[in-house]
């Protein structure tokens, strides 16, 4: 029962924490009283002080309790205010000296008021006591005798309450303009990361489909070069805009189940080109005692870790980066099991006196050199702190200067409170049984590299050798050796002597070849089976899985796939937006789907298009001039037939959260964040042809 009364939300409520003061204060006029009495310093009648201590004191208690029970109630802050100005005039008047200590209670009672309730309860307070203290200089007559203090006494009680009032007025306008002045600077990066992403859109829509087409190496590697470019500025702006966001309180968690695995992969693939061309080593790890399945906002634990190892790598100039997750047990910093995030590096380090500053918005700006050293502006450490603060985390860091660094963040992910029965861990051996007892032989010359890839092998109960050099590689390579798995690496020139001593000496045992993406391969076979690193324990299995086991084997135990809906009908779309850029590459997407496109530059010419014929689906732009496509739903909503519904889906190129509410208002049936991804938009298509698309669903597609 008691611990109720120390609960975090009431230790916050500001009437709750002045009646805990309230109570201190009036136990310390009455220990001083008593006190005063024992040694004969006040002439008081006894039985009327315990009357009057005790009845103040019991109502002191009462009141603390009835905040408990009901944390609102209308006018009692001014019913407070009278009993403390009345308590406080009666205990001067026990003591008959109108000048007692306890004359300071009126100061406390004003100063209190106005500054947890504003400039009306100051005001109240003041005059209130101006009125009871000059009651009781009348009744104890001291103007007679003290009138020069008595005078002074009652003029404090309005001169410093009038002083306290301006520099009240003065908080609150300067207040007023802090937050005029945040709100502009919202509206401001609001509409400027709007403007930023209008052309970036098209930028990665058009090398999208410039991927599509028939590419030479050297293209390819071209068009990977704007959208690596692209999406680091891309990047940089929802790191720009979601910190205005976090300071304005306007962002908001969004949780469901992910995968694990999938989100580690897509990090580490997005990364290992800006790593592996500063010829750094990159590495994954997940704990196989995580469950598969995690739960909380995707995105932003992704953003978190796309700072986290995108930062490693701008400060890194050579050696590694790792990305480790690991379980964790509940703490003193997060009171329940958790997963763990460590990001360590072999870069530049920090020092120590630099530590506490790195958390700071543009801290990497304040130092000149290094901001023209490193690209950015230094917000990514911002974005990480105040993301894992609000999934009730936290983020800590080691290092030292020239010894590299170590980002380590505890988040609440496994979702326990919300469902158990996702949190079962199959191991790695039992996912993967037909392996278990296969030898492998692994070729790696970076030493931290291989001790991952033999931790893989005993995870999945597979018997591995090793070998860093050619001639121990070549002595141990034997008919009873199942696989082989050749890694590269940036400091090894001989792999193509390793591929050549197996084609050589075992050309029967199955090879693996574990390479990076901007490498070339004219040194291999082009049957040769590829991981692409960093991989994880589950790339590696599954690779082996299709070399090493049957087809029919493999496939036993699996059941036939149920038959599909005839998804690849072609529909008749109808999309709406004013730039021409994005337009054409959603466009292009849908007619390389076999759809029929009609494409408006405005909600105007959308509506114009409804009465000329009847479309399945409806794409439209949320900013567009004329009618918006919110305005474009309201109208078409109002005029649809009962018979007949058209799903409608949002296009824009910011974050939909401001705006998800008018967008559910008027009827809209989701959502997709330009450059559309073309995963997304088959998935829409697919439940608009399975007949699950109604105006009763919202179905936000996240990007």
């Amino acid at each position: 029962m008691l611990k109720r009364f120390f609960e975090s939300r009431l230790l916050a409520n500001s009437e709750y924490q002045q009646a805990l003061v309230r109570l201190g204060i009036w136990i310390f006029c009455f220990l001083s009283m008593w006190f005063a009495i024992q040694t004969h310093y006040y002439s008081v009648d006894l039985p009327l002080f315990i009357a009057l201590y005790t009845s103040y004191f019991t109502y002191f208690v009462l009141l603390l309790v009835s905040i408990v029970i009901w944390p609102k109630v209308p006018y009692r802050v001014e019913i407070d205010l009278i009993v403390d100005i009345s308590a406080t005039s009666l205990a001067i008047f026990l003591t008959s000296d109108a000048f007692s200590p306890f004359y300071l209670i009126y100061h406390w009672i004003y100063i209190s008021y106005g500054i947890r309730y504003g400039a009306r309860p100051l005001m109240i307070a003041s005059i209130l006591s101006f009125l009871s203290y000059g009651a009781v200089l009348t009744y104890l007559q001291q103007w007679q005798v003290h009138i020069f203090e008595a005078f002074v006494f009652v003029l404090l009680l309005l001169v410093i309450p009038a002083y306290q009032y301006i520099l009240l007025r003065q908080l609150h306008q300067a207040r007023q303009e802090a937050m005029l002045a945040k709100q502009a600077r919202g509206n401001f990066l609001a509409t400027m990361t709007h403007e930023l992403r209008t052309p970036l859109v098209g930028v990665m829509g058009m090398a999208r489909l410039l991927q599509n087409t028939p590419l030479d190496a050297e293209q390819k590697e071209y068009v990977q070069s704007i959208n690596d470019s692209v999406r680091l500025l891309r990047s940089m702006i929802s790191d720009v805009l979601d910190l205005s966001k976090i300071d304005a309180n306007k962002l908001e968690l969004t949780s469901d189940w992910f995968d694990l695995y999938e989100l580690v992969k897509n990090i580490s693939s997005s990364l290992a080109s800006e790593a592996q061309a500063k010829k750094l080593e990159m590495y994954c790890w997940v704990d196989p005692g995580i469950p598969q399945k995690l739960y909380g906002d995707r995105l932003r634990v992704t953003q978190i870790l796309f700072n986290m190892v995108g930062n490693a790598i701008k400060f890194t100039d050579r050696g590694y980066v790792c990305l480790r997750v690991t379980l964790a047990e509940a703490d003193a910093n997060v009171p329940t099991r958790h997963i763990l995030f460590e990001v360590e590096d072999s870069g530049i380090g920090i020092p120590e006196e630099k530590l506490a500053e790195i958390f700071n918005a543009y801290w990497q700006s304040e130092n000149a050199s290094q901001q023209r050293r490193y690209e950015g502006s230094g917000l990514g450490t911002s974005v990480i702190r105040d993301l894992t603060g609000l999934m009730k985390g936290r983020v800590n860091v080691i290092s030292r200067l020239g010894e590299g660094t170590k980002f380590s963040v505890q988040l609440p992910l496994l979702g326990e409170e919300i469902d158990r029965s996702q949190q079962q861990v199959v191991p790695m051996a039992q996912r993967y049984p037909l392996l278990k007892g296969k030898k492998v032989l692994i070729y790696d010359q970076d030493p931290n590299a291989l001790q991952l890839h033999l931790q893989f092998a005993d995870e999945l109960e597979m018997e591995a050798l090793a070998a860093t050099e050619l001639n121990a590689f070549c002595r141990q390579l034997s008919g009873d050796v199942n696989l082989v798995l050749v890694c590269d690496s940036f400091s090894d020139s001989s792999i193509k002597q390793v591929i050549r001593c197996v084609n050589t000496i075992e050309p029967s045992i199955p090879m693996v070849l574990a390479v990076y993406r901007t490498q070339n391969l004219s040194y291999t076979s082009i049957n040769t089976p590829l991981l692409i690193k960093p991989f994880l324990c589950t790339d590696f299995a599954k690779v082996v899985m299709e070399l090493l086991v049957p087809h029919q084997e493999r496939n036993q135990e699996a059941e036939a796939p149920p038959e599909k809906a005839n998804n690849n009908r072609p529909i008749n779309v109808l999309l709406a937006d004013d730039n021409a850029i994005a337009s054409k590459v959603m466009a292009t997407l849908l007619k390389q789907r076999g759809h029929s496109v009609k494409v408006t530059k405005s909600g105007k010419e959308a509506l114009q298009a409804l009465n000329e014929k009847e479309y399945e689906l409806a794409f439209v732009d949320l900013c567009m001039p004329d009618v918006d496509g919110i305005e474009f739903t309201r109208l078409y909503r109002e005029r649809e037939s009962q018979s007949r519904y058209m799903p409608i889906y949002a296009l824009t190129a910011n974050s939909v959260e401001d705006m998800m509410e008018h967008c559910i208002r008027v009827g809209m049936d989701g959502f997709l964040t330009k450059p559309v991804e073309p995963e997304e938009l088959d998935g829409i298509i697919e439940r608009h042809l399975s007949g699950r698309l109604n105006s009763k669903h919202w179905l936000p597609v996240p990007s």
